[in-house]
């Protein structure tokens, strides 16, 4: 939550996302998270709220080095100390700025990219929503294309308004404009850069774990909280009304109204400051990884020092909770404890129990709604057959011609190859662009973006996308003539028959477990575009690291003179699994906290059944002197719990159900919720329930009843 809140001009910088708003259209407006580089300085002229603004593109020179094409705006709006003189045009030593990260690999990154490291900057804290390591000038990236080019979007956009100005003033002031040779007014919309982790407005998150995951993995905390709580008041209200003889006692000698409450705290308090040692020794041990794994900048005195507050706030909670009994007792004491006067329904002991059911149930109802909805999307069908599916490429050798498909698809252990975009999220995103069709509709001319996927013939075969109507488009480019999907045929079908457009009709097909399909066309690109430029390729089970490794001593032979280039491999089950990272870390999280629900209740449950057990006893051995059972004696208390557990199921599967059908409206297929699943946690927890109580009841039932009697 406070990602680049360390920049000294944090709260006035904010990432530009740009709308394109179509006129009369049917489809939703077109959202860019990248830009124009042109935008930065015409946002900068046009707006006099803007001080500053900048262009930034981000790439990937290999795995530990990433660079950023940067102006010398971007110094200015996030204070990076570089001179004037790096960023002139037509400078012949290629000059970069490294973080002390790549201190010592001067010589490495003049040897193999062909930049001179001229300077050193400071490495930016982790929490940051810009990650880099090298920074290049602006001036290296074909800046005479770069400052004229309104067609090409690929440049983040980052403005620093001046201090004063109306944020939502000028939000309303930007929200139609027209930008230079675009086709449709455009709005603008500015996130604020410390909110871009967990508020992008285009919905990319490029994180491990979802805002939204870690908020129900607070809430889920917050329960555990609120569950041992319960747990520990049960019990020492509980343990209080065993020792009202002794108060009353304690009372009639003399001790006052504050000794009688420092007798109960004691144990009370004893208890939760045990807890909060426990608790930091364990987070002292955990710090670390667990700081590396969230990417958490914050020093550790920091997170000490909210921790302490939180410790504060949980004991303060917790005397607050306990003093209310205490003060009810001490008011009860003189009137008729020492006649030792019982209330039998256990009113309290009864609603805490019910309360940590609640919890404990819902939790474990989540829980395996989580794992049966992603086991779900694992085996269903999404329209597209990505199992045992890899893509290879090289920059320095574009695998563009059909005879490297048909070279690689005899290599052993390899099934089938397809040449395919260059682009390893191809494989994650075959969409590589749009366009607009137009038409009229009862009067009213409407535009709908078709989003494009260039594709050889043999696409539908490879990936077992599924031809419903027509026929697949052949190896030629056949105009405007396309094979669309259903999304697309739903939204425009007629307009697109009526304009001669549709070669066939394709299933469609999800390659995200989150992203609904769009209106989508695909075709054989034109020729004189090197669109293909990869190989796809499917592997035998069990073959992956030998066809890769195969696949590489190929293409070394392929092309001797490039010497040890890079190969690029992707695997499309890797890139789907990709998509569950935050699932599966919640799912873990989320079944552990369950676990703990679940052990507190029990203990809870355990501790009372003792307890009453304790005083009932006299009762026990008298229904035994009249002929009582074993199982007669335990019935009493297996009836007493599953009626509480009734009333605790009768509220957690509904409001379960409710929460979990919500979060499942997310993904593009539900899985759905069975009867069986209600009745299996019921009767998993109900037997938790006897077996945790069994031992406790039937010693109690089996104890001398002569002496059970005497000692009352």
């Amino acid at each position: 939550m406070n990602y680049d809140a360390f920049h000294s001009k944090a709260d006035r910088i904010y990432r530009v996302h740009t709308v394109l708003n179509m006129q009369q259209s049917q489809s939703a407006p077109l959202m860019f998270d990248t830009n124009p580089y042109p935008l930065a300085n015409w946002l900068k002229s046009e707006f006099p709220e803007i001080e500053d603004a900048c262009g930034i593109r981000t790439v990937t020179l290999e795995e530990k080095i990433t660079a950023m094409y940067v102006d010398l705006s971007f110094c200015n709006i996030f204070d990076v100390d570089l001179l004037e003189s790096f960023f002139i045009q037509g400078r012949s030593d290629r000059p970069v700025a490294v973080t002390d990260e790549l201190n010592g690999f001067e010589n490495y990154i003049k040897e193999e990219h062909n930049f001179d490291v001229q300077t050193t900057i400071p490495r930016w804290q982790a929490n940051t929503n810009i990650p880099f390591n090298m920074i290049i000038p602006i001036t290296l990236d074909d800046v005479e294309t770069v400052n004229s080019w309104w067609q090409r979007s690929r440049y983040h956009t980052y403005i620093l308004v001046k201090d004063g100005v109306d944020i939502q003033s000028f939000q309303a002031k930007i929200d139609s404009v027209m930008l230079p040779q675009w086709p449709f007014p455009s709005s603008i919309i500015i996130t604020p850069l410390t909110q871009l982790r967990h508020n992008n407005p285009t919905g990319y998150m490029d994180y491990d774990i979802k805002l939204g995951h870690i908020q129900i993995f607070a809430i889920a905390g917050m329960l555990v909280i609120l569950c041992s709580l319960f747990n520990h008041l049960t019990l020492f209200v509980t343990r209080a009304r065993m020792r009202l003889r002794e108060l009353a006692l304690r009372k009639v000698n003399g001790a006052t109204d504050w000794q009688i409450a420092a007798t109960l705290y004691t144990d009370f308090l004893l208890i939760i400051l045990l807890s909060l040692i426990s608790g930091f020794m364990l987070m002292v041990a955990l710090m670390q990884p667990f700081k590396e794994y969230a990417t958490i900048g914050h020093s550790n005195i920091n997170i000490y020092g909210e921790l302490f507050i939180y410790a504060a706030l949980l004991t303060v909670c917790s005397v607050i909770a306990g003093g209310i009994p205490i003060f009810y007792f001490r008011k009860y004491t003189l009137n008729d404890n020492i006649k030792r006067i019982k209330d039998s329904r256990n009113t309290f002991r009864k609603g805490s129990l019910v309360v940590q059911l609640i919890i404990s149930l819902a939790m474990m109802f989540c829980a395996l709604v989580f794992i049966k909805q992603i086991r779900f999307l694992h085996q269903t069908d999404m329209g597209i057959n990505r199992r045992n599916v890899a893509a290879v490429q090289a920059v320095c050798c574009p695998l563009s011609s059909p005879y490297f498909a048909q070279q690689i698809r005899q290599i052993p252990g390899i099934n089938d190859a397809l040449p395919i975009f260059p682009d390893n999220r191809f494989l994650g995103n075959m969409i590589i662009g749009s366009s607009p069709f137009t038409y009229e509709k009862d009067g009213v001319t409407v535009t709908s973006w078709i989003h494009g996927i260039p594709a050889d013939a043999h696409f539908y075969d490879f990936f077992g996308v599924e031809i419903i109507e027509g026929f697949a488009h052949p190896n030629e480019f056949a105009g405007d003539a396309e094979v669309f999907n259903e999304t697309a045929m739903k939204e425009a079908g007629d307009a697109l028959r009526a304009a001669e457009r549709v070669i066939g009709v394709a299933r469609d097909f999800y390659q995200t477990p989150t992203t609904k399909t769009k209106p989508t066309g695909i075709y054989f690109p034109p020729s004189g575009y090197d669109y293909f430029r990869a190989v796809a390729y499917r592997y035998e089970d069990g073959m992956r690291q030998q066809t890769q490794q195969a696949v590489t001593e190929w293409m070394r032979k392929e092309f001797p003179d490039q010497g040890e280039f890079e190969i690029d491999f992707a695997y499309m089950e890797d890139i789907f699994e990709e998509y569950f990272k935050s699932e599966r870390a919640l799912i873990k999280l989320l079944s552990i906290m369950t676990l703990a629900c679940i052990l507190i209740a029990v203990f809870g449950i355990y501790s009372l059944t003792s307890l009453t057990c304790q005083q009932r006893r006299k009762e026990i051995a008298i229904r035994k002197v009249h002929g009582a059972e074993m199982l007669d004696i335990m019935n009493i208390f297996l009836k007493e719990y599953l009626i509480l557990l009734i009333i605790a199921a009768s509220v957690a599967f509904p409001a379960g159900f409710f929460i979990m059908k919500r979060w499942l409206e997310g993904y593009v297929k539900q899985t759905s919720i069975e009867a069986w699943l209600y009745l299996a946690i019921f009767l998993a927890v109900f037997l938790v329930i006897v077996f945790s109580i069994l031992s406790t009841i039937w010693k109690a039932a089996i104890q001398v009843t002569a002496n059970t009697l005497k000692l009352e």
